[in-house]
């Protein structure tokens, strides 16, 4: 399997989250389906709230967030990419940031912020005016910068994940692992000192993981030797490495309790777990309803070990809307062609939703709301 086609697939997914809030909506949300009566909230559960399409106004934003609010979340996550967040040097358009943490606010929803500076197959993306950067002193330098202004200016932010899904980054390039802990634990230290209330960590994909067999003892082991921070954040897709749905929920929850296995000694932090009901990649609503309950008992169970747990996402999305039309085309027949995964992708993601385009509530909406712990 070709390693950069996969690690492309990837990018597609991290990248899909922060990029379906700021464009043009077609239709508004109905929130009048949903009960609006206040409940209590747990900030350890975590929901990515997201539009069916892209919105207009802050109202349509707004209209996610009641719906949201009935569940019983009390966290979600803020995605933000440096080339938008700072298009100038020194010159940050807080604009869409601001939107967000205020509605987190107003929600009481705490913040998970997801900063890109490894973004699975690459470094970035970056601003245009930072040129090609490197692992090394100015990138450091910046990347403090930057996020001790992010964290200066929202004081809702109590979690930072300015890395995700390295393990596909340094499966290709173990050999510059060192580089990156020591870059890694400067940026910590520092942002620490200004910041001692923030916790701090990268993400990984899971599944790669265990498909990859990196963990200890494994055929590629990989995962000790990317143990830092405060925590360690996980994504989850009960994919193979096509993109299509092989694991039986209970096979899927064995993997989460895996995970507790391959990092004993660290806490961890579940950053984007998924079951899509697409047909299409082997998905359906009776197994998404069963994964979601299952996985919110086995947080029940562990929660000692597990800073928070996120589900990803509130709302599908309309099909062919959760690719990047950034991503490069590789032309060719069969698996030599990335055609075939990124359809896999858009399939897997955009009916991942606990709620679909036609805002009709799905069972995994029931369960997740009646099964988050109190």
């Amino acid at each position: 399997m070709n390693s950069k086609i996969i690690g492309i697939v990837i990018l597609v997914v991290a990248i899909a989250g922060a990029s379906s809030y700021f464009l043009t909506k077609n239709d508004s949300v109905d929130t009048n389906l949903f009960s609006s009566q206040p409940i209590s909230q747990n900030e350890k559960i975590s929901l990515v709230i997201n539009t069916i399409n892209p919105p207009k106004s802050i109202e349509d934003i707004e209209d996610t967030y009641k719906v949201a609010s009935t569940s019983g979340a009390g966290r979600t996550n803020l995605y933000v990419h440096w080339n938008q967040l700072e298009p100038e040097k020194g010159n940050f358009d807080w604009r869409a940031t601001d939107i967000m943490m205020k509605l987190n606010e107003k929600y009481n929803l705490k913040t998970t912020l997801f900063f890109s500076v490894i973004n699975a197959d690459r470094l970035g993306p970056f601003p245009t005016w930072m040129g090609n950067q490197a692992l090394g002193q100015t990138l450091e330098d910046e990347t403090i910068r930057v996020l001790d202004s992010i964290l200066s200016r929202y004081e809702n932010i109590d979690y930072v994940i300015f890395a995700g899904d390295i393990d596909y980054h340094f499966q290709r390039a173990s050999g510059s692992i060192p580089t990156y802990v020591e870059f890694f634990d400067d940026v910590y230290t520092e942002i620490k000192s200004k910041h001692p209330d923030v916790k701090m960590g990268n993400s990984m994909s899971l599944e790669n993981i265990l498909n990859k067999a990196m963990f200890p003892g494994g055929a590629f082991e990989l995962t000790p030797k990317l143990e830092m921070g405060d925590f360690i954040a996980l994504s989850y897709k009960p994919t193979d490495t096509v993109g299509d749905i092989d694991r039986t929920p209970e096979e899927a929850i064995d993997n989460l309790k895996q995970s507790i296995e391959i990092f004993p000694s660290h806490q961890l932090a579940f950053f984007e777990i998924s079951w899509s009901t697409s047909d299409f990649v082997n998905g359906n609503n009776e197994h998404q309803a069963e994964f979601i309950k299952s996985s919110l008992n086995f947080f029940e169970e562990n929660e000692s070990k597990i800073e928070f747990f996120t589900i990803a996402r509130l709302f599908d999305k309309p099909k062919g809307s959760c690719v990047s039309q950034d991503i490069q085309s590789v032309e060719g027949s069969g698996f030599t062609s990335n055609s075939f995964r990124l359809e896999r992708v858009d399939e897997y993601v955009c009916n991942s939703g606990l709620i679909d385009i036609n805002q009709n509530i799905k069972p995994s909406w029931t369960e997740f709301k009646i099964n988050i712990p109190k």
